[in-house]
């Protein structure tokens, strides 16, 4: 059975019969609770949807607090013709061209992270360009970080980590990030870009370092406007992107706050809502032309 999110976009494509890929250039999607299913996978069936998004000139972004070598694996059959934000927009990329790296000096990364060691219920990962780093050895915390840093390097003291440009801190919280992290972490929003990033997640970086402000810098490499522009999220860490796009996805598991600001509601991630999406709106558009060679974008 459809749920409502999924009736709803039935109902909203056959009105608009496609017409909003008459405008759109540019897509850019979270991954964890969004793109992925529950399982943290990504259907295969991207790749051929990925492909006929390619043949019409519309570009894909995957946009992630994950780590950027775990992005490149995930997309690897086209990873070189993707765009890429990653760490929560401390990063970004066209295919393996850096475009983006907003890192913290050490000093300022030594005194957050004797803050947050105070915290009851929290260990740290330390995200850098080339690998992550973490000091806590307790079974789920590094199984949770393994998962979304693929370069991981376990050290003895996350002060001594040197040589790399350290991007993002992210807290992993036992106790629930939005409960007991983030309301202790709060303050420090006038300095640096704190965010929800997840159930248990949540990331400080740079000020400035935000997925809205990556995407903002990939459209004027482009020449994309935010008209031209879809967007689809599930947390508080999607919103600067929600700002920055007039076609703006909710999931239909977003978070509250994320669905009250979205312009539309997609079905959840469970029901690939993503792929639910752009599917119809192509099959709606282009229902002669669902196959084809690629072109290769430039950079």
């Amino acid at each position: 059975m459809l749920s409502e999110a999924a009736l709803a976009l039935e109902v909203r494509i056959n009105d608009d019969s496609g017409s909003i890929m008459d405008s759109v250039k540019l897509i850019a999607s979270d991954m964890d609770g969004t793109l992925l299913n529950g399982k943290g996978e990504l259907d295969p069936a991207f790749f051929p949807l990925f492909r006929e998004l390619e043949l019409r000139g519309i570009r894909f972004a995957a946009a992630s607090g994950r780590q950027y070598d775990g992005l490149l694996r995930t997309f690897a059959p086209v990873a070189d013709r993707m765009l890429f934000i990653a760490e929560n927009g401390a990063y970004a990329a066209a295919g393996r061209k850096e475009w983006l790296l907003l890192d913290m000096d050490h000093e300022t990364v030594a005194g957050l992270i004797a803050g947050i060691r105070r915290i009851e219920g929290t260990c740290i990962v330390l995200a850098g360009r080339d690998s992550a780093y973490i000091e806590d050895k307790q079974p789920e915390f590094v199984r949770e970080a393994r998962k979304y840093y693929t370069r991981c390097q376990e050290v003895g003291d996350l002060l001594d980590v040197r040589g790399d440009k350290l991007l993002k801190i992210a807290v992993y919280d036992f106790l629930g990030a939005g409960e007991n992290s983030y309301p202790r972490l709060k303050h420090l929003e006038h300095g640096f870009q704190v965010a929800v990033s997840g159930e248990k997640w949540m990331d400080i970086s740079r000020k400035g370092a935000n997925k809205g402000a990556a995407l903002e810098l990939i459209q004027r490499k482009l020449g994309v406007s935010p008209e031209e522009t879809m967007v689809f999220g599930d947390q508080m860490n999607d919103a600067p992107m929600m700002w920055q796009a007039r076609f703006s996805y909710a999931m239909a598991n977003a978070v509250p706050e994320i669905r009250s600001m979205a312009a539309f509601e997609a079905p959840s991630n469970e029901e690939n809502g993503v792929m639910q999406v752009l599917g119809k709106m192509l099959d709606a558009h282009f229902p002669q032309e669902r196959a084809g060679n690629c072109r290769k974008p430039r950079f």
